[in-house]
Protein backbone atom coordinates (compact mmCIF):
# COMPACT_ATOMS: atom_id res chain seq x y z
CA UNK A 1 0.00 0.00 0.00
CA UNK A 2 1.47 3.40 -0.14
CA UNK A 3 3.22 5.04 2.60
CA UNK A 4 0.67 7.76 3.26
CA UNK A 5 -2.27 5.62 3.43
CA UNK A 6 -2.38 2.71 5.69
CA UNK A 7 -5.60 0.41 6.44
CA UNK A 8 -5.74 1.69 10.04
CA UNK A 9 -6.68 4.70 8.71
CA UNK A 10 -4.21 6.98 11.12
CA UNK A 11 -1.87 6.69 8.07
CA UNK A 12 2.38 7.58 8.13
CA UNK A 13 4.89 5.67 9.76
CA UNK A 14 5.45 5.15 13.67
CA UNK A 15 7.42 8.27 15.27
CA UNK A 16 6.44 10.61 12.31
CA UNK A 17 4.45 13.87 13.17
CA UNK A 18 1.83 15.08 10.65
CA UNK A 19 3.30 18.23 11.88
CA UNK A 20 6.87 17.81 10.11
CA UNK A 21 6.80 20.79 7.96
CA UNK A 22 9.19 18.87 5.38
CA UNK A 23 6.99 15.52 5.40
CA UNK A 24 3.54 17.96 4.94
CA UNK A 25 5.34 20.15 2.23
CA UNK A 26 6.45 16.56 -0.05
CA UNK A 27 3.02 15.01 0.97
CA UNK A 28 0.41 16.17 -1.79
CA UNK A 29 3.07 15.78 -4.65
CA UNK A 30 3.79 12.31 -3.57
CA UNK A 31 0.51 11.31 -3.24
CA UNK A 32 -0.31 12.55 -7.23
CA UNK A 33 2.71 10.10 -7.97
CA UNK A 34 1.41 7.45 -5.92
CA UNK A 35 -2.13 7.91 -7.72
CA UNK A 36 -1.00 8.78 -11.18
CA UNK A 37 1.40 5.47 -11.01
CA UNK A 38 -1.73 3.40 -9.32
CA UNK A 39 -4.04 4.56 -12.20
CA UNK A 40 -1.86 3.38 -14.61
CA UNK A 41 -1.24 -0.17 -13.07
CA UNK A 42 -5.47 -0.39 -12.83
CA UNK A 43 -5.76 0.85 -16.54
CA UNK A 44 -3.57 -1.81 -18.10
CA UNK A 45 -4.57 -4.46 -15.56
CA UNK A 46 -8.69 -3.79 -16.80
CA UNK A 47 -7.52 -3.35 -20.43
CA UNK A 48 -5.98 -7.32 -20.36
CA UNK A 49 -8.95 -8.19 -18.17
CA UNK A 50 -8.24 -8.36 -15.09
CA UNK A 51 -10.40 -7.27 -11.93
CA UNK A 52 -8.35 -5.36 -9.45
CA UNK A 53 -9.53 -4.54 -5.84
CA UNK A 54 -7.81 -1.00 -4.42
CA UNK A 55 -9.26 0.95 -1.46
CA UNK A 56 -8.11 4.49 -2.59
CA UNK A 57 -9.78 6.19 0.10
CA UNK A 58 -8.90 3.88 3.12
CA UNK A 59 -9.00 7.12 5.20
CA UNK A 60 -12.69 7.23 5.26
CA UNK A 61 -13.05 3.40 5.43
CA UNK A 62 -12.84 1.87 9.06
CA UNK A 63 -11.33 -2.12 8.40
CA UNK A 64 -9.09 -4.06 10.95
CA UNK A 65 -6.41 -3.17 10.75
CA UNK A 66 -3.79 -4.60 8.46
CA UNK A 67 -0.33 -2.64 8.09
CA UNK A 68 1.67 -3.45 4.91
CA UNK A 69 -1.31 -5.72 3.05
CA UNK A 70 -0.66 -4.91 -0.85
CA UNK A 71 -1.79 -2.21 -3.03
CA UNK A 72 -3.18 -4.16 -5.30
CA UNK A 73 -4.94 -7.48 -5.76
CA UNK A 74 -6.69 -8.71 -8.62
CA UNK A 75 -8.03 -11.83 -11.01
CA UNK A 76 -9.34 -12.84 -14.05
CA UNK A 77 -10.60 -15.96 -15.59
CA UNK A 78 -8.55 -17.45 -18.69
CA UNK A 79 -10.74 -17.78 -21.61
CA UNK A 80 -8.81 -20.82 -23.16
CA UNK A 81 -8.45 -22.86 -20.06
CA UNK A 82 -11.26 -21.39 -17.69
CA UNK A 83 -8.31 -21.14 -14.92
CA UNK A 84 -8.65 -17.99 -12.78
CA UNK A 85 -5.54 -16.47 -12.18
CA UNK A 86 -4.75 -14.01 -9.06
CA UNK A 87 -1.92 -12.31 -8.24
CA UNK A 88 -0.98 -9.35 -5.24
CA UNK A 89 1.32 -6.15 -6.30
CA UNK A 90 2.86 -3.86 -3.52
CA UNK A 91 3.39 -0.69 -5.75
CA UNK A 92 6.27 1.97 -4.74
CA UNK A 93 6.11 5.00 -7.29
CA UNK A 94 9.56 6.34 -5.41
CA UNK A 95 12.54 4.98 -6.92
CA UNK A 96 14.86 4.95 -3.44
CA UNK A 97 11.91 4.02 -1.50
CA UNK A 98 12.06 0.58 0.21
CA UNK A 99 9.18 -1.84 0.83
CA UNK A 100 8.81 -1.76 5.26
CA UNK A 101 8.62 -4.95 7.30
CA UNK A 102 5.16 -4.98 7.25
CA UNK A 103 4.96 -4.88 3.14
CA UNK A 104 7.61 -7.26 2.66
CA UNK A 105 5.99 -9.61 5.46
CA UNK A 106 2.86 -9.83 3.52
CA UNK A 107 4.23 -10.39 0.40
CA UNK A 108 6.68 -12.94 1.30
CA UNK A 109 3.33 -14.66 2.40
CA UNK A 110 1.68 -14.30 -0.41
CA UNK A 111 4.30 -15.69 -2.42
CA UNK A 112 3.94 -19.13 -0.99
CA UNK A 113 0.13 -19.52 -2.56
CA UNK A 114 0.35 -17.11 -5.68
CA UNK A 115 2.18 -14.39 -7.50
CA UNK A 116 2.96 -11.49 -5.96
CA UNK A 117 4.97 -8.26 -6.96
CA UNK A 118 7.09 -5.39 -5.82
CA UNK A 119 6.61 -2.92 -8.70
CA UNK A 120 8.15 0.34 -9.31
CA UNK A 121 7.75 2.77 -12.46
CA UNK A 122 11.06 1.43 -14.22
CA UNK A 123 9.65 -2.19 -14.21
CA UNK A 124 6.87 -1.45 -16.65
CA UNK A 125 7.98 -3.12 -19.12
CA UNK A 126 7.62 -6.53 -16.58
CA UNK A 127 4.45 -5.22 -15.57
CA UNK A 128 2.46 -4.78 -18.65
CA UNK A 129 4.42 -8.12 -19.75
CA UNK A 130 2.68 -9.80 -16.40
CA UNK A 131 -1.15 -8.19 -17.13
CA UNK A 132 -0.79 -8.71 -20.56
CA UNK A 133 0.32 -12.57 -20.72
CA UNK A 134 -0.27 -13.74 -16.80
CA UNK A 135 2.62 -15.00 -14.28
CA UNK A 136 2.74 -17.91 -15.47
CA UNK A 137 2.92 -16.64 -19.02
CA UNK A 138 5.26 -13.09 -18.42
CA UNK A 139 8.59 -14.43 -18.84
CA UNK A 140 9.61 -13.53 -22.40
CA UNK A 141 11.09 -16.79 -23.64
CA UNK A 142 7.87 -18.78 -22.10
CA UNK A 143 5.05 -16.79 -24.29
CA UNK A 144 4.50 -19.47 -27.01
CA UNK A 145 0.79 -18.66 -27.50
CA UNK A 146 0.56 -15.55 -29.66
CA UNK A 147 -3.33 -15.93 -29.80
CA UNK A 148 -4.01 -15.58 -26.68
CA UNK A 149 -1.80 -12.40 -26.85
CA UNK A 150 -4.33 -11.65 -29.87
CA UNK A 151 -7.64 -12.22 -28.28
CA UNK A 152 -7.18 -9.88 -25.01
CA UNK A 153 -5.38 -7.38 -26.75
CA UNK A 154 -8.36 -6.95 -29.45
CA UNK A 155 -11.30 -6.29 -26.97
CA UNK A 156 -11.12 -2.39 -25.81
CA UNK A 157 -11.66 -0.83 -22.55
CA UNK A 158 -14.94 -0.50 -21.29
CA UNK A 159 -16.35 -2.61 -24.45
CA UNK A 160 -20.27 -1.38 -24.71
CA UNK A 161 -19.07 2.14 -24.31
CA UNK A 162 -16.41 2.24 -26.82
CA UNK A 163 -18.01 -0.15 -29.61
CA UNK A 164 -21.74 2.51 -29.42
CA UNK A 165 -19.63 5.13 -29.59
CA UNK A 166 -17.70 4.61 -32.27
CA UNK A 167 -21.35 3.63 -33.84
CA UNK A 168 -22.50 6.72 -32.42
CA UNK A 169 -19.78 8.65 -34.32
CA UNK A 170 -20.16 7.11 -37.70
CA UNK A 171 -24.08 7.71 -37.19
CA UNK A 172 -23.62 11.03 -36.41
CA UNK A 173 -24.10 14.10 -38.51
CA UNK A 174 -20.93 16.05 -38.01
CA UNK A 175 -19.14 12.61 -39.53
CA UNK A 176 -20.96 13.22 -42.42
CA UNK A 177 -21.75 11.07 -45.68
CA UNK A 178 -18.57 12.12 -46.95
CA UNK A 179 -17.17 9.84 -44.86
CA UNK A 180 -19.23 7.06 -44.44
CA UNK A 181 -19.17 6.65 -48.36
CA UNK A 182 -15.12 6.51 -47.07
CA UNK A 183 -15.67 3.79 -44.79
CA UNK A 184 -18.09 2.14 -47.29
CA UNK A 185 -15.57 2.04 -50.29
CA UNK A 186 -12.83 1.06 -47.92
CA UNK A 187 -11.51 -2.75 -48.32
CA UNK A 188 -12.15 -4.14 -44.94
CA UNK A 189 -9.17 -6.75 -45.55
CA UNK A 190 -6.49 -3.72 -45.92
CA UNK A 191 -7.98 -0.78 -44.30
CA UNK A 192 -5.47 2.17 -45.51
CA UNK A 193 -7.64 5.90 -44.95
CA UNK A 194 -7.12 8.04 -42.52
CA UNK A 195 -10.61 7.81 -41.01
CA UNK A 196 -10.31 4.14 -40.28
CA UNK A 197 -6.97 5.08 -38.16
CA UNK A 198 -8.58 8.15 -36.08
CA UNK A 199 -11.24 5.92 -35.35
CA UNK A 200 -8.85 3.03 -33.88
CA UNK A 201 -6.65 5.68 -32.37
CA UNK A 202 -9.33 6.49 -29.27
CA UNK A 203 -8.79 5.87 -26.25
CA UNK A 204 -9.66 2.42 -24.84
CA UNK A 205 -8.82 0.71 -28.21
CA UNK A 206 -6.34 -2.17 -28.60
CA UNK A 207 -2.94 -0.98 -28.98
CA UNK A 208 -2.68 -2.91 -32.30
CA UNK A 209 -5.86 -3.62 -33.96
CA UNK A 210 -6.27 -6.28 -36.33
CA UNK A 211 -7.02 -4.60 -39.47
CA UNK A 212 -9.21 -7.15 -40.88
CA UNK A 213 -11.44 -7.62 -37.88
CA UNK A 214 -11.60 -4.03 -37.00
CA UNK A 215 -11.87 -3.04 -40.70
CA UNK A 216 -14.73 -5.37 -41.01
CA UNK A 217 -16.60 -3.48 -38.23
CA UNK A 218 -15.73 -0.06 -39.39
CA UNK A 219 -16.88 -1.16 -42.56
CA UNK A 220 -20.27 -2.73 -41.54
CA UNK A 221 -21.37 0.34 -39.52
CA UNK A 222 -20.90 2.79 -42.01
CA UNK A 223 -23.08 0.45 -44.59
CA UNK A 224 -26.14 0.03 -42.03
CA UNK A 225 -25.70 3.95 -40.98
CA UNK A 226 -26.30 4.38 -44.80
CA UNK A 227 -29.37 2.05 -45.14
CA UNK A 228 -30.88 2.44 -41.60
CA UNK A 229 -29.96 5.67 -40.22
CA UNK A 230 -29.24 4.37 -37.12
CA UNK A 231 -27.60 0.89 -37.18
CA UNK A 232 -26.62 0.04 -33.85
CA UNK A 233 -29.73 -0.52 -31.64
CA UNK A 234 -28.66 -2.12 -28.33
CA UNK A 235 -32.06 -3.81 -27.83
CA UNK A 236 -32.54 -5.77 -31.02
CA UNK A 237 -30.13 -9.37 -31.02
CA UNK A 238 -28.56 -9.46 -33.93
CA UNK A 239 -30.51 -13.18 -34.78
CA UNK A 240 -33.70 -10.98 -34.06
CA UNK A 241 -32.83 -9.18 -37.27
CA UNK A 242 -31.53 -11.79 -39.38
CA UNK A 243 -34.67 -13.12 -38.86
CA UNK A 244 -36.93 -10.43 -39.16
CA UNK A 245 -35.46 -7.84 -41.40
CA UNK A 246 -37.43 -4.91 -42.25
CA UNK A 247 -40.53 -7.30 -41.59
CA UNK A 248 -41.15 -8.69 -44.98
CA UNK A 249 -41.11 -12.07 -46.71
CA UNK A 250 -39.74 -13.95 -43.51
CA UNK A 251 -37.00 -14.97 -42.66
CA UNK A 252 -34.52 -12.31 -44.30
CA UNK A 253 -31.91 -14.86 -43.76
CA UNK A 254 -32.49 -18.42 -44.34
CA UNK A 255 -31.76 -20.90 -41.91
CA UNK A 256 -29.09 -22.64 -44.30
CA UNK A 257 -27.03 -18.80 -45.00
CA UNK A 258 -27.56 -18.63 -41.03
CA UNK A 259 -25.58 -21.96 -40.61
CA UNK A 260 -23.03 -21.31 -43.40
CA UNK A 261 -21.98 -17.98 -41.66
CA UNK A 262 -21.86 -19.81 -37.92
CA UNK A 263 -19.73 -22.15 -39.31
CA UNK A 264 -17.30 -20.02 -41.79
CA UNK A 265 -13.96 -19.03 -40.09
CA UNK A 266 -11.54 -16.76 -41.81
CA UNK A 267 -11.94 -14.99 -44.68
CA UNK A 268 -14.76 -16.95 -46.35
CA UNK A 269 -16.52 -15.40 -42.44
CA UNK A 270 -15.24 -11.71 -43.18
CA UNK A 271 -16.17 -12.07 -46.86
CA UNK A 272 -19.67 -13.28 -45.51
CA UNK A 273 -20.38 -11.09 -42.97
CA UNK A 274 -19.35 -7.64 -45.67
CA UNK A 275 -22.52 -8.67 -47.76
CA UNK A 276 -24.95 -9.57 -44.90
CA UNK A 277 -24.22 -5.69 -43.92
CA UNK A 278 -24.77 -4.78 -47.63
CA UNK A 279 -28.07 -6.59 -47.44
CA UNK A 280 -29.20 -5.66 -44.26
CA UNK A 281 -28.54 -2.04 -45.15
CA UNK A 282 -30.45 -2.12 -48.12
CA UNK A 283 -32.99 -3.36 -46.40
CA UNK A 284 -33.01 -0.42 -43.63
CA UNK A 285 -32.02 -2.86 -40.59
CA UNK A 286 -30.12 -2.09 -37.49
CA UNK A 287 -28.84 -4.65 -34.44
CA UNK A 288 -26.67 -4.71 -31.52
CA UNK A 289 -23.27 -3.64 -32.76
CA UNK A 290 -21.97 -4.88 -29.42
CA UNK A 291 -22.65 -7.86 -30.17
CA UNK A 292 -22.01 -8.64 -33.52
CA UNK A 293 -18.29 -6.45 -32.64
CA UNK A 294 -17.89 -9.36 -29.77
CA UNK A 295 -18.75 -12.15 -32.33
CA UNK A 296 -15.71 -10.47 -35.03
CA UNK A 297 -13.25 -9.78 -32.43
CA UNK A 298 -13.46 -13.30 -30.89
CA UNK A 299 -14.01 -15.21 -33.97
CA UNK A 300 -10.63 -17.75 -34.42
CA UNK A 301 -8.77 -15.86 -31.36
CA UNK A 302 -10.50 -16.89 -29.02
CA UNK A 303 -12.91 -20.32 -29.29
CA UNK A 304 -14.72 -20.33 -26.31
CA UNK A 305 -16.04 -16.51 -26.60
CA UNK A 306 -16.89 -16.90 -30.46
CA UNK A 307 -18.88 -20.11 -29.65
CA UNK A 308 -21.11 -17.92 -26.78
CA UNK A 309 -21.53 -15.43 -29.83
CA UNK A 310 -22.96 -18.04 -32.25
CA UNK A 311 -25.30 -19.63 -29.48
CA UNK A 312 -26.70 -16.48 -28.51
CA UNK A 313 -27.02 -15.02 -32.34
CA UNK A 314 -28.97 -18.61 -33.17
CA UNK A 315 -30.70 -18.49 -30.03
CA UNK A 316 -32.50 -15.38 -30.83
CA UNK A 317 -32.83 -16.42 -34.56
CA UNK A 318 -34.79 -19.07 -33.67
CA UNK A 319 -36.90 -17.83 -30.61
CA UNK A 320 -38.05 -14.58 -33.38
CA UNK A 321 -38.76 -17.61 -35.75
CA UNK A 322 -40.79 -19.19 -33.02
CA UNK A 323 -42.59 -16.20 -31.98
CA UNK A 324 -43.48 -15.24 -35.47
CA UNK A 325 -45.47 -18.60 -36.16
CA UNK A 326 -48.82 -18.66 -36.09
CA UNK A 327 -48.69 -21.03 -33.41
CA UNK A 328 -45.28 -19.06 -31.97
CA UNK A 329 -45.57 -18.22 -28.01
CA UNK A 330 -44.54 -14.94 -26.72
Amino acid sequence: MTDEQELSGTGGEPGESAANPAQVAESPSRRVRESHFTDQVIDTAQHYGWRPFHLRDRDSIHIVRGRGFPDLVMYRVDADSGQTELLAAELKPGYHRELRVEQSGWLEALKQHIPAYEWRPENWEEIERVLQYGPAMSDPAAVGRPERQRSRSQIPRNFPETISGLAETIEGKEFGTGNQARLRRMNPNAPDNALFWQLTARDGMPRDPDLSKWGLILHGMALMAHGAGIAHRSNIPVGRTLYLGDGKNLPLYSEDRLAKLLEARGQTLYRLLARLFRMLASKQCAFDWCEMAWFILNSEDNESRAEEAKVKIARSYYQTQRRSSPTGEE
